[in-house]
């Protein structure tokens, strides 16, 4: 992955199929450019790639290039062939089938700000939950990123495995998730976590879509964990609380790229 290939104070011209890369499996993706509006990002999936459903906070656009595809777009079904132009509106649950080798053009549109704070309701149901998250932390952490590198294997090139193999990254995790569930209403309490969080994964240029691998992992790994404790409401309460949070990391890293490539 690449944090741009252009700078948004030059002109820049590219003949997309010509930087066109598949691999060998799963996805390869090329930022092209982003701005403080919008990003522009390549995508090349391999042949029987899939991208289980998920959302995105951000209105977005898929340009096909080449190749063939599924798109299930709110339940429908729509056939990605070349010069397939299709909007997805923020927050539309989506998911993706290469049937060949599938290359588009996908551009984000301006990531709203970000919620002040989540519901009263979801501050005490998260709350609650801290003290088996205390207890269950590493366990938890431990089992998204099995989750996470079984369902989507083109990730772990940007993970530290020997973190993975010695627990400390699990282990951090769980710390960082904890002190979330204990400080969701005073957000500024975890500025400098964020910050060390954020400059980390810009570092190994994480970008926004990924955050609803990481959040569909995450919240598996909490219900097969807890068991009859994570319960719907529960559930439901950590799935607003994660996308808050996912927010405030998208808008503190897209700051930072659009600063390094300044």
């Amino acid at each position: 992955m690449s944090n741009g290939l252009a700078s948004v104070n030059n002109s820049f011209t590219a003949t997309l199929k010509d930087l066109i890369e598949y691999p060998k499996q799963g996805i390869l993706s090329k930022v092209l450019l982003k701005d403080n509006n919008c990003q522009y990002t390549l995508f090349c999936l391999a042949k029987g790639t899939e991208i289980d459903e998920h959302t995105s906070t951000r209105n977005a656009v898929v340009t096909v290039i080449e190749g063939q595809g599924i798109l299930t777009l709110n339940n429908e079904e729509i056939a990605l062939n070349s010069g397939v132009f299709v909007f997805m509106p923020a927050n539309a649950p989506h998911a993706l089938q290469a049937k060949e080798n599938l290359a588009f053009l996908l551009t984000l549109s301006e990531h709203p700000h970000p919620k002040n704070q989540v519901s009263q309701k979801t501050i005490d149901i998260v709350k609650s939950t801290a003290p088996l998250l205390k207890q269950h932390g590493e366990k938890i952490t431990k089992k998204m990123y099995e989750i996470m590198f079984r369902n989507h294997p083109e990730v772990k090139e940007q993970f530290d495995m020997s973190a993975q193999a010695n627990g400390s990254q699990p282990a951090k995790l769980a710390t960082a998730v904890y002190s979330y569930a204990t400080q969701i209403d005073n957000l500024s309490a975890l500025q400098s976590m964020v910050e060390k969080i954020a400059h980390r994964h810009v570092a190994t240029y994480v970008q926004p879509e990924q955050y609803a691998i990481v959040g569909e992992s995450l919240l598996q790994a909490i219900k097969d964990v807890l068991g009859d404790a994570a319960t719907k409401e529960v559930m439901t309460a950590w799935t607003e609380a994660y996308q808050v949070l996912a927010e405030v990391f998208i808008n503190r890293e897209q700051q930072i790229y659009c600063r390094n490539n300044s």
